[in-house]
């Protein structure tokens, strides 16, 4: 009986050494925790998230993403988020399952205002899952079909300045002005003209061929119609891409998704863009009154929208892709052989659908072949495009654009 009322005595003991320890650990957990947050506040106001990574546990959470994609988001939320902390106020800890919970009040200085945030962390005291703002994290099928007309050819008006081709088209009902991008792969709208929530983020990525943009917000379209091409009801990306056109009211590009059932027929001197559903090519060609040359032509990949012929400068050879929104040739590798065959060379400025802009050399490349017909004194910017690339199974070495395209 002695020695069961001592392995008693024993066991209390250490559940109490237990509870203790417990409890302590718990207070030092709590105690640091809540210096982590003030770093997470730090990199909100800082727009940097490099010193938050070493504190995300590797299960970390965020808007519905776990782990690489969790991170990405939070990254694009502290990033481009354009406000500031003035204060914050813990208003509870809760301890459950091996994690802590802090919730805060944090006191945003511009439009926010208070929101609460709430912050999740492990034994290992690593933020498990951390909410700054109600987020959502939308992916838009940039790939949905577009219902299109029963008629075989379509004629668009379109205007160009600068190198870019501007069409009309009706959104929710009224008629705007886009400029018509090839390079887009579909629909994308200019957010300066679509209201969204100031404290819902609709974070996800989109690729044109001048830049890639991330964080981009998303607006459900009533009714979409370009000359019969329709979409209704439907999610698209967009962003601020005012300073494409200072000149007029831009409500966004027109993409690949939306004429991608059709050939395509530019005339610039005319200023008319045909559709012509495919099966239709062979005869309205037959019927033109100009002589025309074809140059073959592959895809940069079966899932990608980029076209891409072979060119020639001098002896050297270039695979370069169509996209009818790129204002000048564009390179995206340049070599003595190269400058050699160049004149007027100096720098530029270079914008794409992002705001970003990007020192790059320009210069008037003296001849260029695509097949047997020579285009001469083409102005032309070296640029990087390897985010393309990363993508494609067939890499190209530039773009094809307006200076091209006219002739």
């Amino acid at each position: 009986i002695f020695v069961y009322k001592q392995n008693i005595m024993k066991y209390f003991i250490a559940l109490i050494f237990t509870f203790f320890s417990i409890y302590t650990v718990s207070a030092q957990d709590s105690q640091r925790c809540m210096e982590i947050v003030n770093i997470a506040v730090d990199a909100v106001n800082n727009h940097s998230v490099e010193n938050l990574h070493e504190h995300l546990a590797p299960d970390f959470v965020c808007a519905g993403k776990s782990g690489p994609s969790a991170i990405q988001v939070l990254a694009q939320i502290i990033t481009q988020i354009d406000e500031h902390i003035s204060n914050i106020n813990k208003i509870d800890e809760r301890q459950a399952d091996a994690t802590l919970t802090l919730v805060y009040d944090f006191n945003y200085s511009k439009r926010l205002g208070h929101k609460e945030a709430t912050f999740i962390f492990n034994s290992d005291n690593q933020i498990k899952q951390m909410d700054l703002l109600p987020v959502q994290v939308k992916k838009v099928d940039m790939k949905k079909d577009f219902e299109t007309p029963s008629d075989d050819v379509i004629t668009v008006p379109m205007e160009i300045s600068d190198g870019l081709i501007f069409v009309k088209a009706e959104l929710n009902g009224i008629e705007r002005d886009f400029i018509l991008d090839s390079g887009a792969p579909s629909l994308y709208l200019n957010s300066k003209y679509f209201s969204h929530t100031n404290d819902t983020v609709n974070s996800i990525s989109a690729q044109g061929v001048s830049s890639r943009i991330s964080g981009l917000d998303v607006f459900r379209v009533n009714t979409f119609n370009f000359h019969g091409i329709r979409a209704e009801n439907t999610d698209f990306v967009m962003s601020d891409i005012s300073h494409l056109s200072k000149d007029r009211e831009i409500y966004g590009l027109i993409g690949y998704q939306v004429l991608k059932d059709y050939d395509w027929l530019f005339d610039y001197e005319g200023k008319t863009l045909t559709l012509i559903k495919s099966d239709k090519t062979e005869n309205y060609i037959k019927e033109m009154r100009y002589k025309t040359y074809e140059v073959p032509m592959q895809m940069t990949s079966e899932k990608s929208h980029i076209p891409f012929i072979e060119t020639k400068i001098g002896d050297i050879t270039l695979m370069m892709g169509i996209d009818c929104g790129a204002e000048r040739y564009n390179e995206s590798r340049q070599d003595e052989e190269e400058e050699k065959r160049m004149s007027n060379i100096s720098t530029t400025e270079l914008k794409g659908a992002s705001k970003d802009s990007t020192t790059v050399k320009k210069g008037d490349i003296k001849s260029l072949n695509i097949g047997k017909k020579r285009f001469k004194h083409l102005p032309t910017v070296f640029s990087d495009i390897s985010h393309l690339n990363a993508h494609w199974t067939n890499k190209i070495d530039g773009l094809l654009g307006y200076e091209i395209l006219s002739r």
